[in-house]
């Protein structure tokens, strides 16, 4: 910085705009992460217009140098202006709370985060209504101490950003927004492009209201600790937009779903896959598009980030969803918990590189699930289904139970499918149903449909005393199957990609349709919903057939 002015204003405004008794702060200063921020302007409050080089300011709590300015003092901060190669940092005491109101800002920081809070206390940036922010900084940061700060806005305490404006943050040396507490987004637009990774946070993160959208080397959303205490996340309104080199979010603790719109693409997508002509690619994961070599530099600068794993979404301890809009489009696994997951609500769509589901236990109750694309559907070792619509469509196993009933292994009793209601509908390319344990079901309706030789079901045991199982493939011969409702097994050959009905006799309504993604040439339907003195027409294509129930 050539000049420094940070009094110019003083003697104008100073007199309104001082700093109000710690007993007598607004609500929205005494609890910053729940408050309406919109009355900013009824409240005292500094100025900050930065001029490139320069900065005036009316508060007597700021002090500049050739590449700092220091806020050492809690309040409201109205900025605006230009200003390179220096770096905004707050030092207030730690029960502080710095509101800093983005008026058409556009900052830059060479060596280090352009805004970092070194302190505990919160800190809120407040996108004015129709403003434009942007805040960047270099490739190569200044190190000194022991402290290692990788983002271009920094927090030692919680991190809300909120309000009508917009801020575009670019992280050319790793990561760009980072809260060692909490990170909310409440509103605004906050589009970010990073090397490494896109929102970080210790304790949680929170997307409430606006729009985000984050493209990134690694991780889009990362939140937890080397402890792994806390790390949660919860997306509960707004709409999100993730393109990740890496994983779309992870969390040590839990990752819930209850409102808004999320869209992540990681990996690259599902077309690069674990199987197929594109198999080889699988695995390589990390960086972003514009790392890729161009006409006018033909050589990166650097070494690209590389990521282990490219998932959409990953927990810990748990992961649910029970509302908005899910859609994820992964090279990797698109859900992974190694807790338990569990589905009570919302939309879901999912397309999958390699496993579109993976947890230790996956309970489904509730709203709509659907898996495009997946070499595997659903890899668990428990599953309960209870209500909801699930339709998975996969290339090899669409449910995968406890690694698979293979001859080679005995059958661990422990694990169990059960069904109690809802609707899954299963078309695989292989084994429609691999359970390594016992199928119960109650109610419900389950469609399973295999791959061409494969088996819709095959588990040791399964137990039907309620609801409809339609199996459309050869049944193992090894399966113990236990049931007392009225069952049709007939040889019909179902062709791939055409709809099979079932229809009772004088009836113009199917009472079931399905249609399989393989040739098949046999069916097993077994259904509380049948009446054994009453005949079905059976279909599928050119070929029909008329059985009576057992």
């Amino acid at each position: 910085m050539k000049r420094i002015l940070p009094l110019l204003l003083a003697l104008i405004l100073l007199a309104a705009c001082g700093r109000t008794d710690p007993d007598e702060l607004p609500q929205s200063m005494t609890d910053p992460m729940t408050a309406d921020h919109t009355l900013w302007q009824q409240e005292p409050y500094y100025i900050l217009q930065f001029n490139v080089d320069s900065v005036i300011s009316n508060a007597p709590n700021v002090m500049a140098s050739a590449s700092r300015i220091i806020i050492s003092q809690g309040g409201t901060y109205l900025i605006s202006g230009t200003l390179q190669d220096a770096q905004l940092v707050i030092d207030a005491p730690a029960g502080d709370t710095v509101r800093l109101v983005l008026r058409g800002v556009d900052m830059q920081c060479e060596r280090g985060p352009a805004i970092l809070s070194r302190g505990a206390g919160p800190v809120v940036l407040l996108l004015e209504d129709g403003t434009e922010n942007t805040v960047t900084d270099g490739k190569n940061y200044f190190y000194s101490g022991s402290a290692v700060i990788e983002s271009v806005i920094s927090t030692g305490g919680d991190l809300l950003v909120t309000g009508g404006g917009s801020l575009s943050v670019s992280a050319s040396h790793n990561d760009a927004l980072h809260s060692e507490k909490r990170l909310v987004l409440s509103g605004g637009t906050v589009t970010v492009t990073a090397w490494r990774n896109g929102l970080t946070a210790k304790t949680s993160l929170e997307l409430q209201n606006g729009q985000l959208s984050v493209a990134c080397g690694a991780v889009g959303i990362a939140v937890g600790n080397e402890k792994k205490t806390g790390g949660n996340v919860l997306l509960s309104g707004g709409a999100a937009a993730l393109i990740c080199g890496g994983d779309g979010i992870t969390a040590t603790g839990s990752i819930t779903v209850s409102d808004g719109t999320c869209h992540i693409t990681t990996g690259g997508g599902s077309t690069l896959q674990s199987y197929g002509e594109t198999a080889d690619k699988w695995g390589v994961w990390g960086g972003l598009p514009q790392q890729q070599p161009t006409e006018e530099s033909t050589t990166l600068r650097r070494d690209p980030i590389v990521s282990a794993t490219a998932r959409g979404l990953w927990a810990g301890k748990m992961l649910a969803v029970t509302g908005g809009s899910l859609t994820l489009d992964c090279s990797d696994v698109a859900l992974y918990s190694t807790g338990n997951l569990v589905v009570s609500g919302g939309h879901i769509t999912l397309s999958g590189g390699d496993t579109a589901i993976f947890a230790e236990q996956l309970t489904l109750t509730a709203g709509e699930l659907t898996v495009q694309t997946a070499r595997r559907g659903i890899v668990s070792r428990w599953l309960t289904v209870s209500g909801g619509r699930t339709s998975l469509s996969t290339a090899e196993e669409g449910l995968l139970l406890g690694g698979g009933y293979g001859q080679d292994q005995s059958p661990d009793e422990t694990r169990c499918m059960t069904v109690t209601g809802g609707l899954l509908s299963v078309r695989s390319g292989t084994h429609a149903a691999d359970l390594n344990g016992s199928y119960f079901q109650s109610d419900g309706v389950v469609l399973l449909g295999s791959g061409r030789e494969q088996n819709p079901l095959r588990s040791p045991t399964a137990d039907i005393n309620g609801g409809t199982l339609l199996a459309a493939g050869y049944l193992p011969a090894e399966l113990v199957l236990s049931t007392n409702l009225p069952r049709i097994g007939v040889e019909l050959w179902l062709t791939a990609g055409r709809p099979f009905t079932v229809t009772a006799a004088g009836e113009s309504t199917p009472l079931l349709t399905f249609t399989p993604e393989a040739p098949v040439g046999s069916v097993t339907l077994i259904s509380d919903r049948l009446q054994r003195d009453v005949t079905y027409h059976l279909a599928s294509g050119s070929a029909r057939t008329g059985a009576v129930p057992q």
